[in-house]
């Protein structure tokens, strides 16, 4: 069998073994299998032809019971999100190199990097749905295992929560393969042959499993609460893994089976979905704007960008397609940057509250530069890639619900309302007398290095979008309605 896909999540997961046994060394084995993973998805990418339709789309294995078989296909939409699945987890290992943790700390970076790739490859459903819970486990353990003091209440809660969800999922896609065995004689869970199944009056039920199985990894308003505990208690690269990939699962699952499978129930869908959407980047902001810890203030943020991406998914647009799916890559890059420096801060000072700073542009000028200029990109700042996601996606909801798109442009302006004050009190407001500001260094080679590499991606994306656009557009095109 021709395994190049195959060797796309099994490369990580060989580095997590690897890593496993490295003990002191494991980090040289995380780096080596971080590269290479990057490599081999670099590789995959480059073997496209014209149009962004990859020469390798299918690869086939052996059918066992229930029709249960092994099925991947990346289009240019699977290997953006695995591009940056191996983008953020290069970076991460890079930005924790000097870390002293154990070599389970580098072996659950890998492993959870595996198991994303297989969640963006999978086209057997219940293969999807064991990469799908695979990803709990590591992520369980890089926060309950090495965050900060309630580490373990968050672990517990987001294992809760996701795996709660995943359960609506899982008996959604049973009944959806059990119907399509009612119907033909056969066993499948194959999602091309699955699409052609008629599920009559159970085709709500089945719908909104898996709508709720999503929107709790999103996560989705009211489905939230778990997550800014997650980011508040993960350590840094965690935070950067959580938002940058795991958050992404939620909409690439609305993209990959519930809108193909339900073309026209998630159309009529689009007030409630596309109003709790809307709603989320206004509640979001709102709530990040209440927190006077910073790395809280970043994880609220998620919950109002991810509202832009689905406001241009689920209005099933060309323009809200492309720019919703692009604007999951810059949410990953921006907030990732952001999560970094604050662990950065969190580092040295080991406070991380808003008014625990100031007057740090003097101190750490490349560290103000770097969060000055994520912030702004995060913001959509034009000229940077936040811009241009976020305005196609509003587009595309303009033209499908013009109410979704003006709620989210006062969710636009209201993150100018939290970001901008946030780092003129850490950067720039005079040091109060609790402030521990003196112990700030700047920003050693190692982290500038991380750092550039982030933010010249953001000025790229919004200086030259078009390719971006044009890269994840025919993957894309059998949604639009």
């Amino acid at each position: 069998m021709n395994a190049p896909l195959t060797m796309l999540w099994l490369t990580p997961l060989a580095g997590a073994a690897v890593c496993a046994l490295l003990g002191s060394r494991a980090r040289y084995g995380a780096l080596f299998f971080s590269m290479l993973f990057a490599g081999l998805v670099a590789g995959v990418a480059c073997g496209q032809s014209s149009g962004g339709v990859l020469s390798v789309v299918n690869e086939l294995g052996p059918v066992w019971a229930y029709g249960i078989s092994y099925r991947l296909s990346a289009d240019s939409l699977s290997i953006g999100l695995i591009a940056l699945t191996a983008f953020l987890n290069l970076i991460c290992v890079a930005a924790s190199w000097e870390l002293e943790v154990p070599a389970g700390y580098w072996a659950c970076f890998m492993a959870l990097a595996s198991a994303l790739t297989g969640v963006f490859l999978a086209r057997d459903l219940f293969f999807f749905y064991v990469f799908w819970e695979a990803t709990l486990i590591p992520m369980f353990f890089i926060i309950g295992l090495w965050g900060s003091s309630n580490r373990l209440h968050a672990a517990v809660k987001f294992f809760l929560f996701t795996f709660a969800g995943s359960v609506f999922m899982l008996l959604a896609l049973l009944a959806l393969v059990s119907a399509h065995h009612r119907i033909t004689g056969a066993w499948t869970w194959d999602l091309a042959a699955l699409d052609a199944t008629t599920l009559g009056p159970a085709a709500p039920l089945v719908f909104w499993g898996l709508v709720l199985g999503f929107a709790v990894k999103i996560p989705m308003f009211p489905l939230h609460t778990w997550l800014p505990d997650a980011h508040t208690e993960a350590p840094a690269a965690g935070s950067v893994m959580l938002a940058g990939v795991m958050l992404k699962m939620g909409v690439y699952g609305l993209l990959r089976v519930a809108l193909p499978l339900f073309p026209t129930l998630s159309f009529e869908a689009l007030p409630i979905l596309g109003g709790l959407a809307a709603f989320s980047t206004i509640y979001g902001a709102l709530c990040a704007m209440a927190q006077t810890d910073l790395k809280r203030m970043i994880a609220y943020s998620s919950i109002a960008h991810l509202g832009f991406c689905l406001l241009g998914v689920l209005s099933r647009t060309s323009q809200g397609l492309t720019g919703g799916t692009l604007q999951l890559i810059n949410h990953g890059l921006t907030t990732g940057a952001l999560f970094l420096m604050v662990g950065f801060l969190y580092e040295r000072a080991h406070k991380r509250g808003l008014s625990d700073f100031g007057d740090l542009a003097t101190r750490a000028p490349y560290l103000a530069f770097f969060f000055g200029f994520s912030t702004l990109a995060s913001i959509g700042l034009p000229g940077l890639n936040g811009f241009v996601g976020e305005f196609m996606a509003l587009s595309g909801a303009l033209s499908v619900l013009p109410i979704l798109a003006f709620a989210g442009v006062l969710g636009v302006t209201l993150a100018a309302a939290y970001a901008l004050p946030a780092f003129q009190a850490v950067f720039w407001a005079p040091a109060g007398p609790g402030s521990v500001s003196g112990k700030v260094s700047d920003l050693n080679l190692r982290e500038r290095a991380v750092l550039w590499t982030l933010s010249l991606l953001m000025l790229w994306i919004g200086l030259a979008p078009r390719p971006w656009l044009a890269y994840f557009e025919p993957a894309l095109r059998g949604l639009v309605r």
